[in-house]
C-alpha cells in the first residue's frame, strides 16, 4: 500500500504544484528558468555574524514574536526606508518565510466561506493557501494592455457581502508590475468603503528598478486593515535560510503568534540573527545584489524583443519576465512542454498565475545561461 488511502480527501486529487523541480537525471542538460532560486550565494558578511552568533549562544528559541534585536532592526528598517511607516514591537511577527507569513494571515483572518480578491497575474500559491484557510479565491484579471494596473470597476464589481480582504502584490510575482499611487488609492479606497483586509505581499521591495514602489501600509487609513508579508529570501539572497515577518495590526499579529505557536513556535534562532546582520548590511547587499538583476531583466527582454511570437511587460520591479505567447497560438502548458521537450528549457506555464496565454521566466541564471537559452529559443523560431 501507498499510503493513498490514508490521505485527507482534500489531497487525494490534489495537482502538482507549477514549482515542481526538475528531475536530476536532467539537471546537466536541462536550462531552468523556472524556479525563482536566486544563483547567488549568501553574502559573506551575513554567514559569517549568523555563524559568529551562534557560536556565542544564539542556539535556543527566540521570543514567540521574533528576536527583539531583528525586530528593533525590522521597524528602523521600514521607517528609514519609506515614509509613514511606523512600527510597534506588538505589530510585528519574524516567521519561516514569506509563504509562512501569507499562509498564517490568511488562517488568522478567514471564516468558512469568505472570499478573498486575487489580483491576476497572481503567484499560484496565494489561491492554495486561501482554500487550505476555508476561503474562496475570487480572481480579478489586469492585462498587459493597461500595464497591469488597477481597473476600480473591474475590482469593485468583484467585492460582494461576504469579501474578507484583496491580496496585492507589488512589484509583482510574475509579471514585474509596481502599482502606481493610483492604482494603491483604488485599492484603499474600495477597503475603506467596504471594510475589507489587505494582504500586501511586499517581497520585492529592492528591486524597484522604477523608484516606484510605494508600500500600501503607509497610506492614510490603512495601517488599521493591511497585514504587510516580507522576506529576506530575494532581498539578501537568503532563500534557504526561510526567515520573513508580518506587519499588521496587534490583534491579528498575537493571533498569528498563537496559531505559530502549536506549528514551529519560533523562526530558527540562527537564521533571524543572520537576517539581523543582513539588515544592517542591507545598503551594501542590495547596492551589490539588485544591478545584477535589473540588467539580466533588461537583457532578456531584450531577446524576447527580437523574438516572433513572444511579446513582454517590462518589469518595473522583481526578478521575472512575464512573456505573453499568444502569438505561438499555444497555450502555456503546451508551449512549455514544446520548450522542455524540444529545446531542454524548464519554465514554468502562465495558467497557474492566472494567464494561460504567458508563461513565467526566472532571471535567476547568469547572462551566459540566459544567453545560451534564448539563443536555443531564438534558433528554434527561424
Amino acid at each position: 500500500m501507498d499510503g493513498l488511502n490514508f490521505l485527507a480527501k482534500r489531497f487525494q486529487n490534489r495537482e502538482e504544484t507549477a514549482f515542481k523541480s526538475v528531475e536530476e537525471a536532467d539537471k546537466n542538460r536541462v536550462i531552468n528558468l523556472g524556479i525563482g532560486d536566486l544563483d547567488i550565494h549568501t553574502d559573506k558578511l551575513i554567514i559569517d555574524s549568523a555563524f559568529k552568533d551562534a557560536l556565542n549562544g544564539h542556539t535556543h528559541y527566540t521570543d514567540p514574536l521574533g528576536d527583539l534585536d531583528l525586530r528593533n532592526e525590522i521597524i528602523k528598517y521600514h521607517k528609514l526606508a519609506f515614509n509613514n511607516y511606523h512600527i510597534d514591537l506588538d505589530e510585528l511577527i519574524v516567521l519561516s518565510g514569506a509563504c509562512h507569513g501569507m499562509y498564517l494571515a490568511l488562517q488568522a483572518t478567514l471564516n468558512p466561506g469568505d472570499e478573498v480578491i486575487v489580483i491576476a497575474p497572481f503567484f499560484p500559491v496565494y489561491v492554495d493557501q486561501i482554500k487550505e484557510a476555508k476561503g474562496t479565491p475570487v480572481i480579478v484579471h489586469t492585462t498587459i494592455e493597461h500595464n497591469y494596473q488597477i481597473d476600480k470597476k473591474s475590482l469593485e464589481s468583484a467585492i460582494t457581502n461576504k469579501t474578507k480582504g484583496i491580496i496585492i502584490n507589488t512589484p509583482s510575482n510574475p509579471t514585474g508590475v509596481c502599482y502606481t499611487l493610483k492604482s494603491l488609492e483604488i485599492i484603499g479606497e474600495l477597503a475603506k468603503k467596504y471594510n475589507l483586509l489587505i494582504y500586501a505581499d511586499d517581497i520585492y521591495d529592492f528591486y524597484d528598478y522604477s523608484n516606484s514602489f510605494i508600500p500600501i501600509y503607509t497610506l492614510d487609513g490603512m495601517k488599521e486593515r493591511t497585514i504587510s508579508v516580507c522576506s529576506f529570501s530575494k532581498n539578501f539572497a537568503m532563500t534557504g535560510w526561510r526567515v520573513g515577518y508580518n506587519v499588521g495590526p496587534k490583534a491579528i499579529v498575537d493571533t498569528i503568534r498563537k496559531i505559530n505557536e502549536i506549528i514551529v513556535y519560533s523562526a530558527s534562532a540562527i537564521s533571524q540573527r543572520a537576517a539581523l546582520a543582513a539588515l544592517k548590511h542591507r545598503e551594501s547587499v542590495k547596492n551589490s545584489l539588485v544591478p545584477i538583476f535589473k540588467e539580466r531583466v533588461e537583457y532578456c527582454l531584450g531577446r524576447i524583443a527580437n523574438i516572433d511570437g513572444l511579446k513582454a511587460f517590462a518589469p518595473q520591479g522583481g526578478i521575472y519576465i512575464f512573456i505573453d505567447i499568444s502569438d505561438t497560438k499555444l497555450d502555456s502548458i503546451e508551449y512549455s512542454n514544446y520548450l522542455f521537450d524540444k529545446l531542454k528549457i524548464k519554465v514554468i506555464p502562465g495558467k497557474p498565475f492566472g494567464d494561460n496565454n504567458a508563461i513565467r521566466i526566472a532571471c535567476s541564471n547568469s547572462l551566459e545561461v540566459l544567453k545560451e537559452a534564448f539563443d536555443r529559443i531564438e534558433r528554434d523560431s527561424q
